[in-house]
């Protein structure tokens, strides 16, 4: 983790509130004109531009950029006088209508090769890195931030004296779902020397950005983008309340000429993936028949949604899988179909996805889905310069 002279909100001048919003990859085209209603300043602008819907071409992504560094040259954002790292926390409800609060420590991470400090854990997809090289290549901006966990970070940090409020509280403010966000900064020269040194020696893994941090691996080589080298990240103690890990289900549908029936394709997942003791899932087939298995959580052997998947291929080519996180929109896939199968499956627990992270163990895309997502807006960096002094 490297502290860098990011670019912010100016809170005297523009409410954070209006800035912050989801990450990319989360928004729809509905919540995306949502967010431009919500403010003429919102940071959705430079992303996704201003066309909910539209085509995201080189002219949109050129507009972003230049959405973001008008607001600078307006001085709606500045930039820090020395380069900080933060205190960043964020309250927000889960689904039972509980405060949550999830705290860490957001600056930029060096994109080194995967297992020099930083493990992956899911397939990249190389077409998905393509888009966002060429993003990156037209906007020559850094808005994303990657989500790295780690084990005994809060003890790491104390170890150097600092708590949860160290720091110069520079905002906390509500987003327009509500969340509030906090930031404070730490910027004193001999800290700052100190937290990079500490956390230097702390592994992580990724839990949301695997293709952010790819991209600024590739863009990292090429000479004009000397700040590529370094993208933003939250690191956060993977054990902590609230940092919550939520299942991604598993939908297959097919047309009746594939020759094999939802009762067949049950019948060999529940034959070759029940346990008999464990943490309880299901298979639902469009009757509404609901079979309930068990999953012991082993890092010996493949994860569940992996096991699945091989089973799944038993049959050939069946289309491709849905991962919804939601069991009704699951539902509806499945009884929008002919034939299928729905595996409502159990989250991957905390100490099994760090045990196989460290071993190497790469994962099917879908298969963890971590909240609260890192919001867009809060830092902002051009790739196009160094920011590191």
């Amino acid at each position: 983790m490297k502290a860098i002279r990011g670019l912010r909100v100016r809170p005297e001048v523009l409410d954070p509130g209006e800035v912050i919003c989801p990450p990319y990859d989360v928004i729809s085209p509905e919540m995306h004109r949502q967010l431009l209603d919500h403010s003429s300043h919102n940071a959705v602008r430079w992303i996704l531009g201003e066309n909910p819907g539209g085509p995201l071409d080189e002219e949109v992504y050129r507009s972003c950029g230049e959405a973001l560094r008008s607001a600078l040259a307006e001085e709606r954002l500045l930039r820090e006088e020395k380069p900080s790292l933060y205190r960043y926390q964020i309250r927000y409800p889960d689904p039972s209508g509980a405060e949550s609060v999830l705290h860490g420590i957001l600056a930029a991470v060096e994109a080194r090769p995967w297992g020099e400090g930083v493990f992956n854990h899911e397939e990249i997809r190389p077409h998905t890195v393509k888009h966002l090289i060429e993003q990156a290549r037209c906007t020559t901006i850094d808005t994303g931030v990657v989500m790295l966990t780690c084990e005994g970070l809060e003890s790491a940090l104390s170890e150097v004296g600092v708590g949860i409020e160290t720091g110069e509280l520079l905002f906390e403010r509500q987003d327009w779902r509500g969340d509030v966000h906090a930031l404070r900064r730490l910027d004193d020269p001999e800290l700052v020397a100190q937290l990079e040194s500490r956390l230097e020696s702390i592994p992580s893994a990724v839990a949301d950005g695997h293709h952010r941090y790819t991209t600024a691996m590739t863009l990292g080589q090429e000479a004009e983008f000397p700040g590529a080298k370094l993208v933003l990240a939250f690191l956060c103690d993977l054990h902590q309340p609230g940092l919550k890990i939520r299942p991604t289900h598993r939908v297959w549908t097919w047309k009746t000429e594939k020759n094999v029936s939802s009762e067949q394709v049950r019948d060999r997942l529940v034959a070759v993936l029940d346990d008999g003791e464990g943490d309880p899932w299901s298979i639902e087939i469009p009757s509404g028949e609901v079979v309930k298995l068990h999953c012991r959580q082993d890092a010996s052997r493949p994860t569940l949604s992996r096991r699945l998947q091989d089973a799944i291929d038993e049959f050939g080519e069946l289309g491709a899988v849905a991962t919804p996180h939601q069991s009704n929109v699951a539902r509806e896939i499945l009884n929008g179909s002919e034939m299928g199968v729905f595996c409502q499956l159990p989250p991957l627990g905390r100490d099994e996805f760090w045990t196989r992270v460290l071993a190497g163990e790469i994962f099917p895309p879908k298969t963890t889905f971590f909240e609260p997502k890192i919001s867009t807006g809060l830092v902002a960096r051009f790739i196009d310069e160094e920011d590191l002094k």
